[in-house]
């Protein structure tokens, strides 16, 4: 089967598109008709600084879609939507998120793994309030309370998936520990080998309490401007987690890096190539991501 065949049934649970105050390949309208043309059985519209649950929920009612395409949003716990702000969760759910992201662009660790230690990120607008670096532990390692009571509300709206954002791997341990604890089901774990620092214990470790790593397309393809995974890497740690635990998301959408379809075809063209069998790449592109949204 070609790679770009793949594209039939695949849940995406990580695109950009705009609007955006980061520059954009396409916007979300684009994105959604771009899904559905490729067949594609749902995407998750992300953005690092709203809630993106309106916007898929007008694109669902109003694009004509042909196949069945579901659109979902969701929203990351950043400065501007208050950081650690459980009313904020708890509304974006109600206008219908299915992806609550911890801390990304406003997280400490974000802002020093992209401050001269060589990771590129796409340069948004220039804004006159500076980030406010957001943690997720104190200085013993446990989970601040504002950190809490997000999980708190994410945890009575069991349909909702916990993402567990670009902290250190120490603050995605705790959340993951506490979101397990607290009977959180659905958790997302983004590129744990990017920006995380997530060892292999780690993420068996995670894997064990049920938690998916998620890796991202736009960092793994040689050429997207954002590449700095190497493929071998990625290929043992699938094998060693298990396609079981594993999803692809194509976390493209960056403007002049190409559509985000295309990036994630040649990332499923470069897993074929190196052994991954098309039964494993299913198991990661449609059944785990569909588990995910309940769908």
């Amino acid at each position: 089967m070609q790679a770009r065949e793949f594209l039939k049934g695949y849940v995406d649970l990580h695109v950009h598109a705009g609007p955006s105050i980061i520059p954009r390949e396409i916007d979300a309208a684009e994105m959604a008709l771009t899904a559905d043309q490729a067949g594609y059985r749902a995407i998750v519209i992300k953005d690092h600084q709203y809630c993106t649950a309106p916007v898929a929920a007008v694109l669902q009612k109003h694009l004509p879609l042909r196949s069945g395409l579901q659109i979902f949003g969701g929203m990351a716990v950043n400065n501007s939507v208050g950081g650690w702000n459980a009313k904020a969760v708890d509304v974006a759910i109600g206008l219908g998120s299915r992806i609550i992201w911890m801390p990304t662009v406003s997280s400490e660790n974000h802002i020093i793994k992209h401050s001269g230690h060589g990771l590129k990120f796409p340069a948004g607008k220039k804004l006159n309030v500076a980030e406010k670096p957001i943690v997720s532990i104190d200085g013993n390692g446990q989970l601040i309370a504002a950190a809490e009571e997000v999980l708190a509300v994410i945890a009575q709206h069991p349909q909702v998936v916990l993402a567990t954002g670009h902290g250190t791997r120490e603050e995605v341990n705790a959340i993951i520990t506490r979101a397990h604890a607290l009977g959180i089901k659905r958790i997302l774990v983004n590129h744990p080998t990017y920006m995380i620092g997530a060892t292999m214990e780690d993420m068996k470790y995670w894997a064990s309490l049920g938690a998916f790593m998620e890796h991202s397309a736009t960092v793994s393809v040689p050429t997207s401007k954002y590449y700095c995974l190497e493929p071998e890497g990625i290929l043992e740690t699938i094998r060693e987690i298990g396609p079981e635990h594993t999803t692809i998301g194509s976390d493209y959408g960056q403007a002049n890096n190409g559509n985000p379809a295309d990036g994630v075809v040649e990332f499923f063209e470069l897993l074929i190539n190196n052994g991954i069998s098309e039964e494993d790449l299913v198991q990661m592109t449609q059944t785990n991501p569909s588990l995910l949204l309940g769908i």
